[in-house]
């Protein structure tokens, strides 16, 4: 299913091209996405729209699942990539969000909802998502606790506007009409204590100050990457 705006093709092509992570860094993320799949409670068979994909590690593991998967992705690279590995995708910018002829058993926004321009685009993208989910249906969010990133939730991406926090989190769910919300922090794959007290630390390193400094340094920009990856970040499930 495609969606042709030649405006989108090169959306985020920053992270498409030159946020390539490493081999650790990619496990890491593989990892994460097992906990976050496993918190989400998604099983074999369920339904699962993911927004904003982006290289589709969490596409994978929902592949691998053997989900029904579908995407929405702007980006005209990671969209066929995700095409070629067996996943419906739609090529489009939310909000609003595309028209559907099925409801969905979870929907996924994982690094998604920062981006979103204003208060108003993120609510408007909640209640469409709730009213594309089944009945008991899931919304699944995880996003950067900017009470732990502070300017880092700025400087690291061009397109981070809307303010994330657990409590936004949550208020922004409730008030697009889901019925109940449960949540955690995550640091990496860490929860709990250990999530707080690595994220504490890690937002305290000066690599931000480093890589502004040193700006073409490919070693400062890897060590300013690796601060972020452990920065903290909110995970979210709201249910209808």
């Amino acid at each position: 299913m495609e969606n042709k705006n030649t405006e989108n093709d090169a959306f985020f092509t920053h992270f498409s091209q030159r946020d390539k992570p490493t081999k650790a860094g990619a496990r890491l993320v593989r990892a994460t996405a097992r906990k976050i799949f496993k918190y989400a409670d998604i099983t074999s068979g369920q339904s699962v729209l993911e927004i904003g994909p982006g290289r589709g590690d969490f596409a994978d593991l929902c592949l691998e699942r053997k989900t029904e998967y579908s995407a929405v992705e702007a980006n005209q690279q990671m969209a066929e990539s995700l095409e070629k590995r067996g996943a419906n995708v739609v090529r489009a910018m939310v909000p609003p969000l595309p028209a559907f002829e099925k409801a969905f058993d979870t929907v996924v926004m994982l690094n998604v909802m920062e981006h979103m321009n204003s208060m108003q685009d993120a609510l408007q993208l909640t209640q469409q998502i709730r009213r594309i989910l089944k009945p008991k249906g899931k919304f699944v969010i995880s996003s950067p606790d900017y009470l732990n990133w502070r300017k880092h939730f700025f400087n690291c991406d061009f397109s981070h506007n809307y303010v994330t926090t657990r409590r936004r989190l949550k208020q922004l769910l409730m008030n697009s009409g889901f019925s109940s919300t449960r949540s955690c922090h995550l640091c990496g794959t860490m929860t709990g204590l250990p999530c707080f007290l690595i994220s504490g630390l890690f937002s305290r390193l000066p690599f931000g100050f480093f890589n502004a400094a040193f700006s073409e340094s490919k070693f400062c920009y890897k060590l300013y990457k690796i601060q972020l990856t452990f920065m903290r970040k909110v995970l979210i499930v709201g249910q209808t």
